[in-house]
C-alpha cells in the first residue's frame, strides 16, 4: 500500500513530539511536517495537499475545528485533544477519528488499523453502491455485486463517507454515511451504539460496562448513545 502523507498541527511541543514518535513508528504513514498552529500549516497544506492531518482543537491562534471547516478539499482528519466535549462536533464534520489526550499507544494503533482497512477497501473501486430490499442488501463493489441477507449482518462501521458492513464471513464497503445507511435498515433490528458503530440487536451476545460483544468482537458504547443499551436487553 502507498504511504499516507501526513502532518501534525499541535501547539504544545511535548504533545507534538510524542505524537511525532507514534506516527514515525507506523510504516503506512509518511510524516511531512509538524506545525504549531493551523495558520502556520496552511501554506504547506495548500501546496502539498497531505492526505491526513493529526490536529489539536484548542489552539491559541485558531481552533482546529474552525480551520478544518475552511479546508477544501478536506483531507482525512484525526483530531487529538484533551477535551471530550468536542467529540460530537468533530463527528458532525465527518472527522475520521477523535483521540483523547494523553494518547494511549493501543488507542493510536487501533486508529491506524482502521485507517489501513479504510484505505484498502477504497482501493478496490472508486464506486460503491447499495440497494436495500425487504430481506437482503445488494452492494455493488466495482463490477461485483454482493447480496447479503440482512439477518447475517453483525454490525456496521462508519468510515468517513462510507459504511463498512460486517458479517461473519465478509466485510464490504458502501458509499453511504452510517446515519443515511441506518435509515434504510429495519429500525427495530439495528441500534446505533457509537458515532462509529451500529449493531444488529439479535447478534449482541454480552454487554459489559461500556462495551458490547458480538461473537469475539468488542465494540465501544459512546457516552451519548448509552440510552440505546436498553433496546439491547
Amino acid at each position: 500500500m502507498q504511504k499516507v502523507t501526513c502532518i501534525i498541527i499541535e501547539d504544545r511541543q511535548i504533545d507534538m513530539e510524542y505524537l511525532r514518535c507514534l506516527v514515525e513508528q507506523q510504516d503506512i504513514l509518511e510524516l511531512k511536517g509538524c506545525f504549531n498552529n493551523p495558520l502556520e500549516a496552511n501554506a504547506f497544506i495548500q501546496q502539498h495537499a497531505p492526505r491526513l492531518i493529526f490536529m489539536d482543537i484548542d489552539m491559541p491562534v485558531m481552533n482546529g475545528i474552525d480551520y478544518f471547516k475552511k479546508l477544501s478539499p478536506q483531507p482525512i482528519c484525526i483530531f487529538v485533544t484533551a477535551f471530550s466535549e468536542h467529540a460530537w462536533e468533530s463527528y458532525e464534520l465527518h472527522a475520521f477519528d477523535f483521540i483523547l489526550k494523553p494518547v494511549k499507544i493501543e488507542r493510536f494503533e487501533t486508529c491506524i488499523k482502521r485507517l489501513k482497512e479504510y484505505l484498502e477497501l477504497l482501493s478496490r473501486s472508486d464506486i460503491y453502491e447499495s440497494h436495500v430490499g425487504k430481506n437482503t442488501i445488494t452492494i455493488k463493489e466495482g463490477t461485483t455485486k454482493h447480496i447479503i441477507d440482512i439477518n447475517d449482518i453483525l454490525y456496521i462501521e462508519a468510515l468517513k463517507d462510507y459504511s463498512k458492513v460486517v458479517t461473519s464471513e465478509k466485510k464490504i464497503m458502501t458509499l453511504s454515511k452510517l446515519k443515511h445507511f441506518m435509515e434504510k435498515l429495519p429500525g427495530n433490528e439495528f441500534v446505533r451504539i457509537h458515532r462509529s458503530y451500529a449493531v444488529a440487536v439479535q447478534k449482541v451476545s454480552k454487554i459489559n460496562g461500556n462495551d458490547i460483544y458480538i461473537q469475539s468482537m468488542k465494540l465501544p458504547v459512546g457516552k451519548t448513545f448509552k440510552s440505546q443499551l436498553s433496546l439491547l436487553k
